[in-house]
């Protein structure tokens, strides 16, 4: 089912894969709420790595010049969400490779965010205070594949429109910003750890349109599933 307002109908079944995109991407930041305030001290959203909510143990950490007093006793419940959510997008990203745009692009759009749902997991798996390289490495190396994944999907979208198959040609745009807007982010958290910048608002600029894209994904399909549904029993 093609056309400028609706959306190809993804593979079955369809309402459990949108509703799971949805979820997953919500969880990953709804987890940090309850986190921080379990977590011992103050914890500042915009100051604090996400990574400090992950974190096995209690004490001074010193990834900046002025060390942090770090306990996050909910950090079971944020590792095994990032594990659990980063593997469910990893695995919806696969499924919806054609439905995104039976491209080149499209595809390789669906491999990258495939691939940023993985390397999600993997920060999960290996906390900062466990292997703070591999963690940084999963936790840059996700946000720079995760927003190229946008990227990509994003000039399938809107290049191909006669072969679009998600949405609204408004949603290509969307998925652009997006795009944009990890990028920012991720570009920023390139930079000397010595110009003080927020390195928490950074994170989540650069992590969040990832998820961000998951979840409205999921909310229009389950929109125009729930359209169809009543335009076959107006006929009927």
């Amino acid at each position: 089912m093609t056309g400028s307002g609706s959306i190809r109908v993804s593979p079955k079944p369809e309402r459990v894969w949108a509703l799971l995109a949805m979820l997953a991407g919500l969880l990953v930041v709804l987890v940090e709420i309850p986190a921080a305030l379990a977590s011992e001290g103050t914890y500042s959203f915009t100051h604090q790595s996400i990574s400090h909510l992950g974190m096995t143990g209690c004490g001074d950490w010193v990834d900046t010049d002025d060390p942090e007093d770090v306990c996050s006793p909910a950090h079971p419940l944020v590792n095994a969400v990032s594990i659990l959510s980063g593997s469910i997008l990893a695995v919806i990203a696969f499924v919806w490779h054609d439905w995104i745009a039976p491209t080149v692009w499209g595809r390789c759009g669906s491999f990258l965010l495939a691939a940023g749902g993985m390397l999600l997991a993997a920060t999960g798996m290996v906390p900062a205070d466990i292997d703070l390289t591999l963690h940084a490495v999963f936790g840059f190396g996700g946000a720079v594949v995760q927003n190229l994944g946008l990227l990509a999907v994003g000039i399938a979208v809107l290049r191909w429109p006669e072969k679009r198959w998600i949405g609204p040609a408004e949603f290509g745009g969307l998925t652009l910003g997006l795009a944009a807007f990890g990028l920012a982010g991720t570009l920023l958290m390139s930079l000397p750890e010595g110009w003080n910048l927020p390195v928490g608002l950074i994170e989540r600029t650069a992590s969040y349109p990832f998820l961000a894209w998951f979840v409205l994904a999921g909310w229009m399909q389950l929109r125009d599933a729930a359209r169809r549904r009543r335009e076959l029993e107006a006929g009927a």
